[in-house]
């Protein structure tokens, strides 16, 4: 199993924040880009930090739906940097 770089989780997590549902990036690579960038706007300064601190209050206000909320981000995430990742190791 291939393990998760420390980018995509940040970015998942960005994703996880940005309070969208899942069907408005799954399929869609250039708004999954889109929202990130959205919310790490929203959130300025620290970025990490306050995403790593919203996700955690999600998952203690929303048990039941986070961790698979958090998969789709995941999954989202690494979808949109696939071909990039392909380029790099060409």
């Amino acid at each position: 199993m291939r393990s998760t770089s420390s980018i995509t989780t940040r970015l998942a997590t960005i994703l996880f924040v940005s309070q969208a549902p899942a069907s408005e990036f799954t399929t869609n690579p250039a708004r999954t880009r889109e929202l990130i960038h959205q919310t790490i706007l929203q959130l300025g300064p620290n970025v990490t930090a306050r995403a790593n601190a919203e996700a955690s209050w999600e998952y203690g206000r929303h048990p039941e739906t986070a961790a698979a909320h958090m998969r789709v981000c995941l999954q989202a995430v690494k979808a949109t940097l696939a071909p990039a990742d392909e380029a790099v190791t060409r």
